[in-house]
């Protein structure tokens, strides 16, 4: 088995965090709406990303990449936020707890799970693209986007071939499917308390 396919106990802790999101979620539909536009907002950023990106090929900097380096982070970053903010709703403490759990979840996604990745994949990028990626790295932010483009001069385009080769499309899928367990909860869930 390889080690991408290996369940650890960090991927272990994802999964189960995601199933008790699911099963403890409380929507109410004006922020189910909202988390379901984030959700999608994440795909189409995700598959932007994607439509450009040839691992460690091609120092990528058109794009989603001229706006941050990350951008697939990003979009991952904007699923859990519009996931979290359709699990759960103000207006009973099973919703709140929702709200509080996501929020945790958020937290851990910045404070550890990025800086992580950071620390495992930019000596890599480093050794790959050297001073290159000295230069995209000093226009264009880490992880928060900036508004107008940086121009590198790179004319690479858009590419659906791309996005297949980069195994993107199931995660459309899967989004969806978690949103519509999160909207089914109340119904079939052991997990859900009452109101109040």
């Amino acid at each position: 088995m390889s080690a991408s396919k290996q369940i650890t106990w960090r991927k272990f802790v994802v999964y189960l965090s995601g199933l008790a999101l699911i099963g403890l979620a409380d929507p109410w539909w004006p922020t189910f709406g909202v988390g379901c536009v984030l959700v999608a907002l994440a795909w189409a950023i995700r598959v932007w990303a994607f439509g450009h990106l040839e691992k460690n090929q091609t120092l990528v900097t058109t794009g989603p990449y001229a706006h941050t380096r990350n951008p697939a982070y990003l979009g991952s970053f904007l699923a859990l936020m519009g996931v979290g903010l359709a699990a759960g709703n103000y207006a009973s403490w099973q919703g709140r707890l929702v709200w509080g759990f996501s929020l945790v979840l958020v937290v851990g996604f910045l404070a550890v799970y990025l800086p992580r990745k950071f620390r495992r994949e930019y000596p890599r990028l480093q050794a790959l693209f050297g001073e290159q990626l000295d230069l995209h790295a000093s226009h264009v932010p880490d992880f928060l986007p900036r508004i107008r483009p940086w121009r590198s001069g790179d004319d690479r385009r858009f590419s659906w071939q791309r996005v297949g080769e980069n195994h993107e499309w199931p995660w459309g899928l899967i989004l969806t499917v978690v949103l519509v367990l999160i909207w089914t909860a109340p119904a079939w869930s052991p997990f859900q308390f009452g109101q109040g």
